[in-house]
Formats: structure tokens, sequence, C-alpha cells
């Protein structure tokens, strides 16, 4: 799993932006917290590197060992894209915002029946379908420049950037107050807290999917999912663990982001 660090040679971080970016500086006090936990062996940070709660956002993170605060409890968060069978010169902005209001609203559909299909516990159906707060958001979406993505002109898409909700938190509480350094790869705790996460991922994804459904039905439409990327997560490699926090699962086709 390579070589951690030692208590006078911190991790090696990979700076991914030019030295004018603008970077707070307690996100790169965290950045050197970060380095010298134990079992830390490299960290990518890039250029919207900011400060989170236990740890800088917008960074990757490989590591001996599995440390959850790392990652905190919006598990499995992240950015799906849908494209609506709806051509963009159809839509209003206007109406489309007036429409989308009912995302405010809890989720009244078949959640139960949704968990299932997804292979996933059916005792956790609150706040399925529900954007949540902070940063998260569904957005509509037409595309001026369609480069080599194989996405046709004049279409409309929905941008849904969201997470775990409440199910992330239930995974992530058990494991709080535990030490910032982590658990050994094949700990108990480790492997109760990784298959917990599992779960938690998959729910993000299905809770982005169902925004999509909700929001293309107020807007009389079709969502066909063209990619998801989540960027709040833990992937076991080869090499060891490495936490995504803010940081997009890059290794698929298309890679929706978010802009300013």
């Amino acid at each position: 799993m390579g070589t951690s660090q030692t208590d006078d040679a911190p991790a090696r971080v990979h700076q991914f932006y030019s030295p004018s970016a603008w970077i707070e500086g307690a996100a790169e006090d965290q950045l050197a917290a970060t380095a010298s936990l134990r079992g830390v062996t490299t960290i990518a940070a890039f250029p919207d590197l900011h400060p989170g709660k236990y740890g800088p956002v917008g960074c990757a993170i490989l590591s001996e060992r599995v440390h959850p605060h790392l990652i905190g409890n919006d598990i499995g968060c992240g950015m799906s894209l849908f494209q609506l069978d709806t051509p963009a010169r159809k839509l209003r902005a206007e109406k489309v915002a007036k429409r989308l209001r009912v995302l405010q609203d809890p989720y009244t559909g078949d959640v139960e029946g949704a968990l299932r299909a997804a292979g996933l516990p059916s005792d956790f159906a609150a706040s399925l379908g529900t954007i949540g707060g902070g940063d998260h958001f569904c957005e509509v979406q037409s595309v001026n420049a369609l480069y080599e993505a194989g996405l046709e002109n004049d279409a409309t898409f929905l941008l849904v950037h969201s997470g775990s909700r409440g199910y992330g938190t239930a995974v992530f509480a058990p494991v709080m107050s535990s030490p910032l350094e982590g658990f050994d790869a094949d700990s108990p705790q480790a492997e109760a807290y990784l298959a917990g996460q599992e779960r938690a991922v998959r729910w993000a994804a299905l809770n982005r999917f169902v925004i999509a459904q909700r929001a293309a039905k107020a807007l009389r439409s079709e969502a066909t999912l063209i990619a998801d990327s989540p960027h709040n997560l833990i992937e076991r490699r080869s090499d060891g663990f490495l936490h995504r926090k803010g940081a997009a699962k890059a290794d698929i086709p298309l890679v929706p982001l978010a802009g300013s």
C-alpha cells in the first residue's frame, strides 16, 4: 500500500493550482494537518480548495487507513447530469423556475419501492428525493459547445447536486467521536464503516435520480441519465484508500462539474 509518512515527514502534497490562486489560509492549514495524519501517503489539492469541518474540501487523499472524518456526513454527495426530451427553445426560464418549486416539498412517490429496486434497506425512506441545504441544487441547463461529448444541440439538461442527506449522517454518527487518525484497514470498525458508506453512496445516487424525475415531471418532460459522478467517498484501491473530498470521481467518460 505504499509507504506512510513518519512524524518528521508529512505526506507529499501535490498542489494543482498556481501560486497566484487565492486559497484561504485555513484551508492550507487543514491541508498540512491532514498530511500529518497517520497513514496518509499522498494528497492532491485542487484550485477550489477551501476549509471544511474536519479537513479541507477540494482534495483527494490517499491513505493506508480509513479516515471517516475526511468524508464527513454527506457521504456520496456528487453531480448527476440528465438530458430532458424537451428542447431548450421550448422552455421559458420564468415558467421553469415556478414549476421547479415543487422540489421544496417532500417526495410523495413510492419511496420504499425505489429503495427496494436499488437494493437498499427500506427502513430509511426519510428525505429521499429532496435536495437539502448548503450548495446543493437542481439546475436546468442548455449546452452551447458540445465538443465530443455526444450530447445533442438545443437539448435541455438537469444538473443535480445532492448527497445522502440523513442516511449519510446515520452512517457517520457512530464514528464521529472516533480518533481523527482513523481505522486500520482490516479492523472491524473500518469494515463496518465502509459497508455503510457503500450503501450511502448508492442512496445518494438514487436521491439525485429521484430529484431529476420529480423535476422532469414538473416540466412535463422525461429525463435520461447521462453521467453520475460522486465526489465525497472513500474508494479501496491496491495502494490504499482514496478519500475524495469535493473531488470528482473522474474515471468515467463524462464528468459533470458545476460552474461558478
